[in-house]
């Protein structure tokens, strides 16, 4: 076997641990490690020096230990030593697969039936401590490549993984396929639990990835599942459906009453101004109209002495009659509604819109309608005079001359010696 001057890595990549195939160096022989690796010497199963990355001259005046490793070999004049090394790959090593094999069961927080679950990832690791994962995990077999940590630890990941994954998935309260979707969370929680278990053979987790949680399609649950979804989007419905016709009937009766509000505040209002309109005389013009309404639904009931008669009422509703009648009729003296009133101003009724002017007047001040002046007669017999007669054209008989005061111009009665209106002494 030669003897080699330069130490060096010459493994594949996805090695964890590799030996170099020669075992005898020449003293001042060059190490190399590259910033990814570490070196072991290991003499009679004993490691006596571990390197770090860097390039190393091999002498006995700079490594000591090197003392005890020297032969009687020779080469080239040189002494050489024996002993064995070994190169940890230091790197991460990514991607490395994990799965359940059969499906996790765990109970539904929500609906209370059993789930069967499925889980798929991956995970990264890199070892921090090269000697302890030698004497831990490489040992005898002298060499291990990525697969060797898949294959010896799939048991211990796989059931800290399924307990982790149950406890969390029941612990949210939730449907399983809602917290299914939750990944980030679980792997974060899992990292910490998976870390205990490399650590005791040299290794650190550094990503723990979970790449889906799903419940298999044909599993019998999931139809169960969907059954009770829909039924529960369809109590969801009904609920809302419930609540919307609730607020619609509020509103529609709010709005019901704001109408009725509105009506009766505009009929009060027609009222206010009818009346406003009717009464613009002074006179008490609107109870006037309403008494004719009375008397006009009156004359159009065929029926309304026997209804009245028979519920006791014919009396009553006569003497309120009766009383209106007067108090119409009070009118002609000056104590009605047709009468002069208090200031015993002569006035008469429009033909056309039932207003009170003023006697003598020719238009109605209120539609301007002409009204009718009322005729002189005979007073012997009863013959129209025509205005400016001095004799009856019938009979004969005088005419009397009318006599108006000269202050307030009110007719004054023959004989009448001093004005009814305002109490001037008439002179001819």
């Amino acid at each position: 076997m030669p003897i080699m001057s330069v130490i060096k890595n010459t493994s594949i990549g996805n090695s964890l641990c590799a030996k170099v195939p020669y075992e005898d160096f020449n003293i001042g022989s060059q190490l190399i490690v590259a910033e990814y690796e570490e070196a072991l010497f290991m003499k009679d199963g004993v490691i006596e020096e571990v390197f770090g990355p860097g390039k190393y001259t091999l002498t006995t005046e700079n490594y000591p230990f090197l003392t005890k490793f020297v032969s009687k070999l020779v080469s080239g004049g040189t002494s050489a030593y024996s002993c064995k090394v070994y190169y940890i790959n230091k790197s991460h090593h990514l991607e490395l697969k994990w799965g359940t094999g059969t499906p996790i069961r765990v109970i539904d927080p929500v609906w209370g039936i059993e789930v069967h679950v499925q889980a798929r990832g991956a995970y990264s690791v890199i070892i921090k401590d090269g000697k302890k994962f030698f004497l831990k995990f490489v040992g005898a077999s002298a060499n291990a490549v990525e697969q060797d940590i898949i294959k010896n630890f799939r048991s211990a990941f796989i059931q800290n993984i399924t307990d982790g994954l149950a406890e969390y998935l029941v612990s949210k309260q939730d449907e399983v396929l809602v917290t299914c979707n939750k990944k980030k969370q679980l792997a974060d929680d899992m990292l910490p639990i998976l870390n205990s278990i490399l650590d005791e053979y040299g290794m650190e987790l550094v990503n723990f990835y979970i790449e889906s949680i799903e419940v298999p399609e044909d599993d019998p649950c999931m139809s169960r599942i969907r059954e009770l979804r829909i039924q529960r989007q369809e109590k969801m419905f009904e609920r809302e459906q419930f609540g919307a016709d609730e607020r619609l009937r509020y509103n529609l009766r709010r709005e019901s009453s704001e109408a009725d509000r509105y009506v009766s505040g505009q009929m009060a209002q027609a009222d206010y101004e009818r009346m406003t309109i009717r009464d613009q005389d002074g006179n008490n013009g609107w109870a006037r109209q309403e008494y004719a309404d009375v008397l006009k639904s009156a004359a159009n009931n065929d029926g309304m002495g026997g209804v009245f008669a028979s519920a006791g009422m014919g009396l009553a509703v006569g003497g309120a009659m009766g009383n209106m009648m007067g108090a119409l009729m009070n009118g002609a003296e000056g104590n009605g509604p047709l009468g002069g009133g208090a200031a015993g101003v002569a006035k008469q009724i429009c033909p056309k819109c039932n207003s009170v002017v003023p006697a003598g007047a020719k238009f109605c001040v209120n539609c301007g309608s002409p009204i009718e002046q009322k005729k002189e007669v005979c007073k012997a017999c009863g013959a129209e005079l025509i205005p400016g007669m001095k004799f009856c054209g019938q009979c004969g008989t005088p005419v009397a001359t009318a006599r108006n005061c000269k202050v307030c111009g009110a007719e004054l009665a023959p004989g009448q010696l001093f004005c009814g209106s305002c109490g001037s002494k008439y002179e001819d």
